[in-house]
């Protein structure tokens, strides 16, 4: 796993279109689309900080995420095992992993890369949602010992206000 950089900007919008369309084909919903989240703001704006993380087999990108510390604000009433200092809670945000490689294990992999990124950061936890419509991440965190904390109403722009899985996994 590396940080992304500005030559891997275009690359990370078309595997995130990639990863749209084929979940738009499936029966999951996330909401997700390339003009609202994750878009080329919110991927430039995660290469800028050095949160863009991603993941490569032969040259091409097969997973990505951004990991930091910005929370929405409904963060603040789940009832957290590990509840600060906020610095030292990392969040995970809009995981993927390449249609053609899921079922391989590489969400796995990416996890378990970003968990050691925050170790080595010294973050206390891991905290995420996952939209109640997708039950294949829910598992995913499930398994590799993510804690379900809440389910709790939240808003964001591209899906309104919908139930979120709270999840947390401590250092």
């Amino acid at each position: 796993m590396e940080f992304a950089t500005r030559d891997d900007e275009a690359a990370i919008l078309d595997f995130y279109q990639k990863v749209i369309e084929a979940v738009n084909a499936s029966s999951i919903r996330l909401g997700w689309n390339i003009e609202t989240y994750p878009n080329q703001e919110f991927v430039h704006g995660a290469i800028s900080r050095k949160e863009m993380c991603i993941l490569r087999e032969d040259g091409q990108i097969i997973a990505a995420a951004v990991v930091n510390h910005e929370v929405n604000p409904e963060y603040d009433d789940v009832k957290w095992a590990v509840c600060g200092p906020k610095e030292k809670v990392a969040t995970i945000h809009a995981l993927a992993v390449a249609p053609d490689r899921r079922g391989s294990k590489v969400s796995y992999q990416m996890l378990s890369k970003l968990e050691e990124l925050c170790l080595k950061n010294g973050d206390l936890a891991i905290h995420l949602d996952v939209i109640d419509t997708n039950i294949p991440a829910y598992k995913l965190y499930l398994r590799n010992g993510y804690q379900e904390v809440d389910c709790i109403k939240m808003y964001y722009e591209v899906v309104g206000t919908r139930e979120f899985w709270m999840m947390e996994k401590l250092l």
